[in-house]
């Protein structure tokens, strides 16, 4: 069973490298290796299906936003608002210093995980237009990942829109209390952050 689920990831990984498969493709790959171990493991067919839903829970939610995420996409695609939000955003970059354009990314996608608390649905709704926004003043597109990351981590910590209020209640910590503490860890990571960037930027 363990040979058949290390052999989906082999055949995942040359479909992906050498024959463009995508998520079409992954999902089969992984589906048919789940049947495939419920085979061999002898499961009965009720059973199978009852564990595979059961595993398949975990992941709706994520699921969900993700699908939701790209129904925006596709609507600000065919109405031309990615256009229009891309046209603007370039003039605005345009003539930006690289390691300015990288900090300026890290602050954007800050506050917008306060609003979208979801790395992927951000990176769905974003990646479109700030990726290109990196050609613009010449940076690698690396750096708007980069951005994404640490301005979704750092604000991980205190976004009320995530989990940290059903984690602070389940160890019976305020909110506020919890602001004072990470405040200062927070502005330390941010300044870490924005150092790393700055020199990222004339690295790749």
């Amino acid at each position: 069973m363990l040979i058949l689920f290390l052999l989906s990831f082999v055949v995942m990984i040359i479909g992906v490298s050498q024959r463009g498969w995508w998520f079409m493709e992954m999902t089969t790959t992984f589906f048919v290796g789940a049947i495939l171990i419920g085979i061999v493991a002898g499961i009965k067919e009720k059973e199978f299906v009852q564990e595979f839903v059961k595993g398949a829970n975990d992941l709706l939610n994520v699921a969900l936003i993700i699908g939701i995420a790209r129904g925006v996409t596709f609507l600000m695609d065919e109405g031309l608002i990615s256009d229009t939000l891309l046209y603007y955003a370039s003039n605005a970059v345009e003539g930006m210093p690289k390691a300015l354009f990288a900090n300026v990314m890290l602050f954007i996608y800050a506050g917008l995980s306060f609003f979208i608390p979801s790395s992927s649905g951000m990176a769905v709704l974003s990646m479109p237009v700030m990726a290109p926004l990196a050609d613009v003043v010449g940076a690698p597109r690396e750096i708007v990942v980069d951005a994404y990351q640490y301005g979704m981590g750092l604000m991980a910590f205190i976004t009320p829109t995530g989990l940290i209020l059903a984690s602070l209640t389940m160890v019976n910590v305020t909110y506020d209390k919890w602001i004072k503490f990470v405040t200062p860890l927070l502005l330390v990571l941010t300044v870490f952050s924005m150092i790393y960037l700055t020199i990222s930027v004339y690295m790749f």
